[in-house]
């Protein structure tokens, strides 16, 4: 019993040690360095602060690195799931050598010099099994080509095979183009592109299949039967070359692609070895050497650069265009949507193959640099834009709007709340009741109405102003009645008084005295009216009166996936902008949460 009783009575010993201990350090730290210690004690605050940080970072730093032009729209891309990989060459055909490599819109396809097929990439021909007849034909594969969603392969029997998308028949080639083709010296090339299907005869005929009407590719005149040497498919026309060096185009007509090529080489006065084509601008190489480029500025086609030996061959892109020299060198030029005319600076190339946005070149030793576009990591949108840049620059707006408008709030409500706390009285009522006004003006039906009265041709940033300003001027209220109580009770204490004996101007007493000691607890109260700010902006946006489209925000892009066919098939486009909206709200809720602990005198003593 002594024992335990001596025990005991060094447990109290050790106890009153502690609270000495504590006390005297509480006696030597400043408020400041004891709430900075208790937040930092906060595992969940961490954690929110952590969050926000980085989700702050990734916005506002990596919107620096992504370019994004909210206007641009590639309808070919669009609700494309989120994956990677886009371009990366099986090593197995690098090892056998490549003959050729055909680009669709996210995978590639490849022929070995072992006459071996190869796929890879994302969704490849609407992710459809490879059909039966062309696993049999295995090392009997001479050509392939690739187009939008379907892919064909010719056999070295002269046999077409296809398989993908096919709502136009555009992989399985008509029994009279095929016996034609028997007929004209065999198939000597085949092509593929946006829902159709291409090949060239031996002798040199064109014959097209597939969704070829509304293109004008089913009227191709005869007049050219057993003339053509090369051609480069496009989306809605052909751009073609003779054998005796003019160049043509089959198709739709009227385009820059068109109307714009020069007088010589439609007559043919430059013979032209090479072609290849952007989607209103074309590009050809004559035999002596010069590089002629024509059609729509908006393809950036005449930003060629400085090539360095003669052009050698040349490939076509969606929107870009890429060459091999003699010096063994590829260039790239055109849109860089997707990273695809960041071509190498490298040398000893010896074979280039290019599509859609990715680019491929093979070096002496059968090795492959890449180029393009590699994946979407969240996936693409209703229009073909990467959801990742569009969350990383919407995020950037939206939290903006909710920072701003904090604040406004932060501003008006310790403004009026020390006012009335501060005097009292009349002042006091009028504010409050001012305040019970604008507090019960309905927010979404005002917001709506004003949105719906502002001029059509009101621009974005004059609408995120007003966004800002009416998210700040009717959110203060209830900051401003915190400042208010607080303020009531801190003008009774004897610092207040001692200040006024001594003659200090109530304006220097309000901002110098009492506003630091209720500061820490408007900081709080921002902290979680930001939260709510951020979903407010939010649910604007969803409800299409906040910022409007192209420009994105979080709120909209979620809007652009208010319907049920996105919600059961493209889950990524509301998911990922989804889970930024709850992520960042629950960073800094949590982050409130701590700094109200840490800044709570109850909460020093625990």
């Amino acid at each position: 019993m002594k024992k335990n009783k001596k025990l005991k009575n060094e447990e109290i010993v050790k106890t009153h040690e502690n609270k000495s201990a504590l006390l005297k350090e509480e006696a030597i730290t400043s408020p400041a360095k004891m709430a900075l210690k208790n937040f930092l004690s906060n595992k969940l605050g961490l954690v929110g602060l952590t969050g926000f940080l980085l989700i702050v970072l990734i916005v506002f730093i990596g919107s620096s690195f992504l370019d994004y032009d909210p206007y641009y729209s590639q309808g070919i891309m669009k609700n494309i799931a989120p994956g990677s990989g886009y371009m990366s060459v099986p090593g197995d055909l690098q090892d056998e050598g490549i003959r050729n490599i055909s680009v669709g819109t996210t995978f590639s396809v490849g022929v070995s010099n072992e006459d071996n097929l190869y796929v890879w990439g994302h969704n490849p021909a609407k992710n459809q099994q490879i059909p039966q007849e062309v696993l049999d034909n295995q090392g009997n594969i001479n050509q392939v080509a690739a187009g939008d969603n379907h892919i064909i392969v010719l056999t070295n029997d002269g046999d077409v095979y296809g398989w993908g998308e096919r709502n136009h028949n555009q992989t399985q080639i008509p029994k009279d183009i095929l016996e034609f083709a028997n007929q004209d010296g065999g198939i000597a090339q085949i092509g593929a592109s946006d829902l159709y299907s291409i090949i060239l005869t031996g002798n040199g005929t064109i014959k097209v299949w597939g969704a070829t009407l509304p293109t004008g590719l089913n009227l191709i005149s005869k007049d050219y039967d057993g003339q053509v040497e090369e051609f480069e498919a496009g989306s809605t026309n052909i751009l073609v070359r003779t054998k005796d060096g003019k160049v043509l185009v089959f198709g739709t007509r009227g385009s820059e692609i068109d109307t714009a090529r020069p007088e010589e080489i439609k007559e043919g006065t430059k013979k032209i070895t090479e072609i290849a084509r952007m989607r209103y601008s074309g590009y050809a190489t004559s035999e002596d050497g010069e590089n002629i480029v024509w059609g729509s500025p908006l393809d950036k086609a005449y930003s060629i650069p400085e090539i360095e030996g003669k052009v050698i061959k040349a490939v076509s892109g969606r929107e870009h265009i890429t060459v091999l020299t003699d010096a063994g060198k590829v260039y790239s030029w055109g849109n860089d949507n997707y990273g695809e005319i960041n071509y190498p600076d490298g040398e000893n190339y010896v074979d280039v193959f290019a599509g859609y946005f990715n680019n491929y070149a093979v070096k002496e030793d059968g090795s492959v640099d890449t180029w393009g576009l590699d994946g979407f990591i969240m996936g693409s949108d209703e229009q073909g834009r990467d959801l990742f840049t569009r969350l990383v620059h919407g995020g950037k707006m939206t939290l903006l709007i909710a920072l701003v408008a904090v604040v406004i709030n932060v501003i008006l409500g310790i403004t009026f709340g020390i006012i009335a706390g501060f005097y009292g009285g009349i002042v006091d009522n009028i504010i409050m009741r001012f305040g019970e006004i604008v507090s019960s003006f309905p927010f979404y039906p005002l917001i709506i109405t004003l949105s719906a009265l502002l001029p059509v041709d009101t621009s974005q940033y004059e609408r995120l102003i007003m966004i800002m300003v009416i998210l700040g001027l009717l959110g203060w209220t209830s900051i401003a009645r915190l400042v208010r109580g607080e303020i009531l009770s801190e003008r009774e204490k004897d610092y207040i008084t001692a200040a006024k004996a001594l003659g200090l101007r109530e304006s220097k007493i309000m901002l110098s005295h009492m506003l630091p000691n209720i500061l820490s607890i408007v900081i709080v109260n921002a902290t979680i009216g930001y939260a709510s700010s951020l979903l407010t902006e939010a649910g604007l946006s969803f409800l299409g009166f906040g910022v409007q489209p192209p420009y994105p925000s979080w709120g909209n892009i979620l809007n652009a996936s208010n319907n049920v066919s996105v919600l059961e098939l493209y889950w990524w486009r509301w998911v990922f902008p989804g889970l930024a909206v709850f992520l960042t709200a629950l960073t800094v809720n949590l982050i409130g949460d701590a700094l109200r602990d840490a800044l709570d005198p109850k909460a020093q003593e625990r």
